[in-house]
């Protein structure tokens, strides 16, 4: 059944049934970069339509090493159980040139990731640039590509809205939203014919898509929506350890939660980003029809120890505001808070990779 999502931008509609196959002709070679929950998903998705060549690049490990084995499993109440063989390899020069690249690695690793991308690049006289879409959930990451990949690329904005994560390896969980969704677009406006491709791709596949739409604030704009939705439920959940359903049900968290959400109004609003006079209040209310038992990526890394993207979200707000002298002391508070447990994190983790067999 076809469906809308609520971002910015022209909306392709998704449907749950088997794709449509595609002409031979019409293939989209397509690298996803990442594994975990956002690539797997989305990538698992693509895998299984006709006009797409899916290629994972993800790091070794026992993910890695059961994708191989028993191929992609994908566990959704919206789209079903099913397991897609798919190929998978460690780094991007076994791959070749694609036509989109779907960066989903977290922020702290994009700087390390973005230059080791350039063998999946189109040459200069193939015609248009590969689409390098980056589905993270800080502001930062295009310029980041940008400035590794130089020209060949055309580096897009981009984001998603998703619930999904590495239930154990080879199977991705995919627990909603129910306005599950991807949205990139030119970040000057543009509208170029391998941009159209692979939304109308995604929506073959059964995931709601749109473009970004320059009259409507274009993919910066509805970028620093998702970033102050995803930094506020972040930085509440990684704080107090605690699931959606137990934030919202305690008064006081709920309200520290809100006062987040109107911080980060108010910050993107010193940065140029119109039209957010209702957001924090709609996302509020939406919060309240998501799964009591959701958590933010950030908030489970803490939980468990591991690097997160603190910096990328939590930190980058205060950054941002600091930068336009906007007030953000909850945000400030929870960033300083959560600090000295990321650097430990840091640091294990830095130990832990000395460690290993190389």
């Amino acid at each position: 059944m076809a469906r809308r999502a609520s971002d910015e931008g022209q909306t392709l509609s998704a449907s749950s049934s088997p794709p449509t196959p595609t002409p031979p002709e019409h293939i989209m070679r397509i690298a996803v970069v990442g594994a975990g929950g956002v690539g797997g998903f989305f990538g698992g998705m693509l895998a299984r339509t006709a006009g797409a060549q899916v290629t994972f690049i993800a790091r070794a490990g026992a993910h890695h090493s059961a994708i191989v084995k028993d191929g992609l499993r994908i566990v959704s109440a919206e789209h079903g159980d099913f397991t897609q063989s798919v190929r998978v390899v460690e780094d991007a020069s076994s791959v070749g040139a694609v036509d989109a690249v779907l960066v989903c690695v977290k922020e702290y690793s994009l700087a390390a990731v973005a230059p080791t991308l350039t063998p999946l690049l189109h040459g200069e006289a193939d015609g248009e640039p590969t689409a390098v879409v980056p589905l993270l959930n800080g502001m930062g990451a295009p310029e980041v590509l940008e400035a590794a990949l130089g020209a060949r690329a055309r580096v897009l904005g981009g984001l998603c809205k998703v619930f999904a994560w590495i239930e154990r390896p080879g199977v991705i969980a995919h627990k909603g939203p129910s306005d599950t969704a991807v949205l990139f677009g030119e970040r000057s406006g543009g509208e170029p014919p391998r941009v159209r491709a692979l939304a109308e791709l995604f929506a073959s596949a059964g995931v709601v898509c749109k473009v970004a739409a320059r009259e409507e604030g274009g993919i910066t704009s509805a970028m620093w929506r998702k970033f102050i939705g995803i930094a506020a439920f972040s930085a509440v959940g990684a704080a107090t350890r605690a699931t959606l359903g137990e934030v919202l049900a305690e008064a006081r968290t709920r309200q520290l939660y809100a006062a987040l959400l109107a911080e980060g109004v108010a910050v993107a609003t010193a940065h140029g980003v119109g039209g957010l006079d209702e957001y924090a209040a709609a996302q509020a209310s939406r919060a309240e029809s998501l799964p009591k038992a959701s958590t933010a990526s950030l908030a489970r890394d803490v939980l468990a120890g591991r690097p997160s993207e603190l910096e990328a979200q939590v930190g980058a707000m205060v950054r941002y505001a600091e930068g336009k002298g906007v007030a953000a002391p909850a945000f400030a508070a929870l960033y300083a808070a959560l600090l000295p447990q990321e650097r430990a994190a840091a640091r294990t983790d830095a130990a832990a990779g000395a460690r290993a067999p190389r």
